[in-house]
């Protein structure tokens, strides 16, 4: 019988990474972290602008330890996007 999957540890990925993301976004651009819902659209966010989006890359970059997929990173659209990301690149690190 083969192992079962650990169900409890995406959940814990996802949860880390939200609030990595939420931290990063509210610290760096100086907003609320409860207006930082996963649907809220990164262009609806005050201050969200090139220079910040380059910002928020770096500040994840070194949390994580890890580079993230910076197409994946350009595309994103919401915060809920930038969780996916940073929980698939925590899920990638703990793997290694």
């Amino acid at each position: 019988m083969p192992p079962e999957a650990n169900t409890d540890e995406a959940p814990v990925h996802d949860e880390a990474a939200r609030a990595t993301v939420v931290e990063a976004v509210a610290q760096l651009l100086d907003v609320e972290e409860d207006t930082l819902a996963a649907d809220t659209p990164l262009q609806a966010v005050e201050g969200w602008d090139s220079v910040n989006q380059l910002r928020i890359l770096v500040y994840l970059e070194r949390e994580l330890g890890a580079p993230l997929d910076y197409d994946r990173f350009t595309v994103a659209e919401t915060i809920g996007d930038l969780v996916s990301l940073v929980a698939d690149t925590q899920a990638a690190g703990a793997r290694a």
